[in-house]
């Protein structure tokens, strides 16, 4: 009898573990409305569940996905290319749009060797640069993972990443930013370039008309700016992505954007 029960409990244990499949074969189609994956015990059932939920919600809200992935094995590979290789195999993100996010979690390990990567499509990179991406995974996610609670730290990294992805997050919080002076440098170049082209313009008109050269460039720039009111009206076309479902994985790629830790 006890030699029954040992069989049963390995038995048990080992459909409880299911191993992540390191050959990256995208789950049946019938299970694609699910974008939290354990193939370790991380998460408790109703934490699992809480935060399918909210990242199902963002996905038929935006058409974003963002998959929380988390593996027993990197399958022999750094953390970053398992993650940037599910993106693309599974097809997270919208085909055309490639707006995917993959948040994987390696768990399990000493100090230093349980690692986190989040991976960006490629539609979503200038939402969510690697700087910013980086801090997500330094400020959110490895010093909850350090005290153990692992539920708060990828609820808290989604919530500012689903923010990130919808343009609607203040980068102050993520701490001070240097003043953007290249930006600054850039524009005063254009600017002045714009300048001098119209300089000779601006003149000529001035002598034209008898006015001075800064309400000739005032009424030039009215002139132009009804003009191409007429004829340049028509080019903002919309994409209606949410609908009513979620729809599953799509085909998003990705290509290289992104960032990780350890702890």
């Amino acid at each position: 009898m006890r030699f029954v029960c040992f069989i049963a409990l390995l038995w048990s244990t080992s459909i409880q573990a299911a191993n992540f499949d390191c050959s990256l074969t995208p789950p049946p189609a019938s299970q694609q409305d699910k974008l939290v994956w354990q193939y370790t015990d991380l998460l408790s059932k109703s934490e699992e569940q809480q935060l399918n939920a909210k990242l199902v919600a963002f996905a038929r809200e935006t058409s974003n996905r963002l998959l929380v992935i988390v593996v027993d094995t990197l399958c022999g590979l750094p953390e970053w290319d398992l993650a940037f290789d599910i993106g693309e195999r599974w097809g997270i993100g919208k085909k055309g749009f490639d707006n995917g996010i993959v948040l994987l979690v390696k768990p399990n390990g000493p100090p230093g060797q349980r690692k986190v990567f989040i991976a960006t499509g490629y539609g979503l990179e200038g939402a969510i640069p690697d700087l910013r991406a980086k801090q997500v995974v330094e400020g959110y996610i490895i010093p909850k993972f350090k005290s153990g609670d692992y539920h708060a730290g990828l609820d808290a990294a989604t919530t500012v990443l689903m923010a990130m992805a919808k343009g609607e997050f203040n980068e102050e919080s993520l701490g001070e930013h240097p003043f953007p002076w290249p930006l600054l440098v850039i524009g005063i170049i254009i600017f002045v370039a714009v300048f001098w082209s119209w300089k000779g313009r601006v003149k000529r008109y001035s002598k034209t008309n008898n006015v001075d050269f800064w309400t000739a460039m005032l009424l030039l720039n009215q002139m132009d700016r009804r003009h191409s009111g007429r004829w340049g009206g028509g080019g903002g076309g919309s994409w209606s992505g949410g609908g009513g479902g979620f729809g599953g994985f799509g085909g998003g790629s990705f290509g290289g954007g992104g960032a990780g830790g350890s702890w």
